[in-house]
């Protein structure tokens, strides 16, 4: 349910739909999106402009816009959805998160029987648009990688604790915040959990068997290991600024998966002119691993994240990630 809470300014001229009852309103055959008001919140805590200049972004079923805490002049991001968009078990989910690499839910406020008000942390910006329009070639260098591969390590361990599948994972939905006003990130944080399920006991069948992860497409399960096919995703395109799979591709990883032909499937090769360490390889390889038995663990994504980032104490087994080019791998010699 997160959205976009990031220090952004779209282009917000466009008709939504599923918009709270006043949000939108028609003028002249051209829909205005906003009241241009001040609208306070949880009696006055709150504050934002309901305006173009401090709209941040969209997100599913609400628009999302700059506010300010009164009290302490903190900037937070407003969420305005309707009401019955917000889901018990959603609500759920984002209340039992306490993570500093979570994005994190500051208020909940109901205003009337149509719309609620989600108050939560402002960051930066969103992966998506770093790879876009801060980094170079669409890739991380290293020192954002490791920062990268090491909060959403221990960002999706929140979420595994708690037994929660993200089943959205995006670069969108991976926000940033900076250093100093640098290019340099300081932090990565999860968010918008728009269609997050909370597991019961053992229970992860699911009647719409949606194709996203390669083991839907076989088993219709859609557990955390969906979650880490697309982290691996996430970490293949940080490195090289490539998608993992073009059209061609895609069709043939779920022919291979459908029929359970694993071994006809080869992962993504690291384009040669990308300094991809052995073990930074093989940590991506295993989490796109079509064979989803076979497939990286979120307890493995976090002893290896961490353990590759050089952010653990119990490395012991594992080798320290290669700043050397020359330790650069094809999958044959990993």
């Amino acid at each position: 349910m997160g959205g976009v809470y990031c220090e952004r300014r779209p282009s917000c001229c466009q008709p939504q739909s599923n918009m709270p009852g006043d949000l939108a309103a028609h003028e002249n055959g051209c829909v205005q999106l906003y009241s241009n008001k001040t609208v306070s919140v949880r009696n006055g805590r709150f504050e934002y402009d309901d305006s173009e200049i401090s709209c941040v972004g969209h997100g599913s079923y609400g628009i999302v816009f700059r506010g300010v805490e009164v009290d302490t002049g903190r900037a937070v991001a407003v969420k305005k959805v309707t009401r019955s968009s917000v889901k018990p078990d959603e609500l759920k989910a984002m209340k039992a998160l306490q993570s500093r690499f979570l994005v994190g839910l500051i208020d909940i406020c109901n205003r009337d029987v149509d719309t609620t008000y989600l108050v939560m942390e402002l960051c930066d910006t969103d992966l998506d648009r770093h790879l876009k329009n801060v980094s170079v070639n669409g890739s991380l260098n290293d020192v954002n990688f490791k920062t990268l591969l090491e909060h959403i390590a221990r960002g999706y361990q929140a979420l595994y604790e708690q037994k929660i599948v993200h089943r959205d994972i995006k670069p969108q939905n991976i926000l940033l915040q900076y250093a100093n006003g640098t290019g340099r990130i300081s932090a990565a944080k999860i968010t918008d959990f728009g269609i997050s399920r909370v597991l019961e006991s053992d229970e992860n069948n699911i009647n719409d068997c949606q194709l996203i992860g390669a083991n839907l497409l076989k088993t219709c399960r859609y557990d955390h290991q969906v979650d880490m096919w697309s982290i691996g995703c996430v970490l293949y395109q940080c490195l090289t600024g490539e998608i993992p799979f073009d059209e061609r591709s895609l069709c043939r990883l779920f022919l291979y998966a459908a029929g359970g032909n694993y071994d006809a499937y080869d992962p993504p090769e690291f384009p040669s002119d990308k300094c991809v360490s052995k073990e930074i390889a093989a940590l991506v390889w295993s989490l796109l691993d079509v064979d989803y038995t076979k497939r990286a663990t979120p307890a493995q994504l976090y002893k290896l994240g961490l353990s590759l980032t050089g952010s653990d104490t119990l490395s012991e087994g594992y080798t320290s990630l290669d700043d050397d080019c020359s330790s650069n791998t094809s999958r044959d010699s990993a």
